[in-house]
C-alpha cells in the first residue's frame, strides 16, 4: 500500500503523515521502521536499499519521499519495480506540492497508490476585505481582517489598503458620506499611532463604519 499526499496544505499533509506513522507503527520500531527521504538530493542506490529493507521491529516498514516531484526518471524506475513485485513489507507516502491527479506518475501508480487531496485555504488579501465592505458586509469583512491579521499583516497596511479603497468609491458617494469616510479613517490612523486603543480594534470599527457608508 502506497499514499500520495498532494497539494500545498503542508500543515495537514504532516498531520496526516503523523497519523499514518501511529496507525502503521508501533512507538518502538520508529527508530528502526521509519525512514524519510527527500527526493532533491536522494541517491538512487540510498532509495534501492530503502524499498528492499526488511522491518526490524515491525510488520512493516515506513517510508515517506518529500518533494515527490523531484523523481528523476531512474528513481521513478525503481518505484514501478518495487509496485510490480508486490512487496507488502514497506509502505510508501510520497509528498508533493506540485503533482496533481493527472500527472502521469501519479497515474501509473493508480493501481497501488491512494491520492489524497490537501489543497490550501483560500487565501485572503486587503482588497478582499474592502470588496466586503463595498458590498456591505461588514461580517465578511471583520472575518477577513482576523485572517489577515492572524497573518500577520500590520493594521497599517490594511488602512493603506482601506484608504485606496475610499479613495476609488469617491464617485459612487455622496460628498458627505465620503468625507465621513474619510473622517473614519484619519480617526482609524489616529487610533492606530497615538491611541492606548489596540491597533487591530482601531481597524475593526473602521470596517463596521465604512460598510454603514457605502
Amino acid at each position: 500500500m502506497a499514499y500520495f499526499l498532494l497539494g500545498q496544505d503542508r500543515v495537514a499533509k504532516d498531520a496526516k503523515i503523523v497519523e499514518l506513522r501511529k496507525t502503521l507503527l508501533p512507538l518502538e520500531a520508529l527508530e528502526f521502521d521509519y525512514e524519510v527521504l527527500y527526493a532533491h538530493k536522494l541517491d538512487s542506490d540510498d532509495l534501492q536499499k530503502a524499498l528492499i529493507a526488511f522491518p526490524a521491529v515491525a510488520s512493516q516498514r515506513l517510508v515517506v519521499i518529500r518533494e515527490s516531484h523531484r523523481l528523476d526518471p531512474h528513481h521513478k524506475k525503481l518505484i514501478l519495480d518495487f509496485f510490480s513485485k508486490k512487496n507488502n513489507k514497506t509502505v510508501l507516502i510520497f509528498d508533493s506540492d506540485e503533482w496533481g491527479p493527472t500527472d502521469s506518475f501519479v497515474k501509473s501508480l493508480s493501481p497501488w497508490v491512494k491520492v489524497m487531496h490537501f489543497a490550501r485555504g483560500q487565501e485572503f488579501n486587503v482588497f478582499d476585505m474592502t470588496r466586503a465592505i463595498g458590498q456591505r458586509r461588514p461580517e465578511e469583512a471583520l472575518k477577513i481582517l482576523a485572517m489577515l491579521l492572524g497573518d500577520g499583516v500590520h493594521p497599517l497596511q490594511l488602512m493603506g489598503g482601506m484608504v485606496w479603497f475610499w479613495g476609488k468609491s469617491r464617485d459612487r458617494l455622496s460628498k458627505e458620506k465620503f468625507k465621513k469616510g474619510l473622517a473614519v479613517l484619519q480617526e482609524a490612523d489616529l487610533n492606530i499611532k497615538r491611541s492606548r486603543l489596540k491597533p487591530e480594534y482601531a481597524v475593526e470599527v473602521a470596517v463596521v463604519k465604512l460598510s454603514s457608508l457605502v
